[in-house]
C-alpha cells in the first residue's frame, strides 16, 4: 500500500457506485462494532438509495481515497431544515485493513474538514465513535474534535452493548 501522499481523495459520484457499495458493505461486515448501520440491512438497499447518498444534495457528500482502487470512505450529511443547517454529521468513516497505517484516515478527515470550512453557514460538525475504537477516537481528538456527550448502550450487537462518544468540532472561530 502506498503512503497517503500518493492517495487521491475525491468526491464519489454515480460512476463510483459499485466500488462505494462494495467497500461500505465490506466495512459493515468486517467491522460491525464500528458502525451504527448493520450489514444485514444495508446489503438489501436498492441501487436508487445508494445513488441518493452519492448525489450532492443539501451539501452532503461522500469522499473516497483511491490507491488506485477505492480503499477509504468518509461521508457528510447536513439536515435540509433551516434551523438545523448550521450543523452537520460525519459518518461512515472506513479504511480497508490493508490500507491502514498509512495516514489515509487522517487524509480523508482533513479533506472533509477543509471542504466543510468552505460551506456557507455551516458552523459545527459532529460525529460519533464507539468508545472502544481507540484508533478512531484518537484521530478525531487529534484533529480538534471535542467530546460533548456519551451515549451508553448506543448500539447492540448480538448480546453486546457498545457505548458511543459524541464529538464535535467548531468550524468558525
Amino acid at each position: 500500500m502506498s503512503s497517503s501522499s500518493q492517495v487521491v481523495v475525491r468526491q464519489l459520484n454515480r460512476e463510483d457506485l459499485d466500488q462505494f457499495r462494495t467497500l461500505r458493505l465490506r466495512g459493515l461486515k468486517e467491522d460491525p462494532e464500528a458502525f451504527g448501520a448493520a450489514y444485514e440491512e444495508i446489503s438489501q438497499t436498492p441501487d436508487s438509495d445508494w445513488l441518493k447518498v452519492l448525489d450532492d444534495s443539501h451539501g452532503s457528500f461522500v469522499l473516497g481515497a483511491f490507491d488506485p482502487n477505492l480503499v477509504g470512505l468518509v461521508a457528510f450529511s447536513r439536515p435540509p431544515r433551516i434551523k438545523k443547517r448550521h450543523k452537520g454529521h460525519i459518518w461512515g468513516m472506513y479504511v480497508a485493513p490493508e490500507a491502514r497505517g498509512c495516514g489515509i484516515a487522517k487524509t480523508l478527515m482533513l479533506a472533509a474538514l477543509d471542504r466543510l470550512r468552505l460551506v456557507e453557514e455551516l458552523e459545527e460538525v459532529m460525529l460519533t465513535v464507539v468508545t472502544k475504537n481507540s484508533a478512531a477516537r484518537n484521530l478525531y481528538l487529534n484533529l480538534g474534535f471535542v467530546p460533548y456527550g456519551l451515549e451508553k448502550r448506543a448500539l447492540k450487537l448480538g448480546d453486546q452493548y457498545l457505548d458511543e462518544e459524541l464529538l464535535s468540532i467548531k468550524l468558525l472561530d
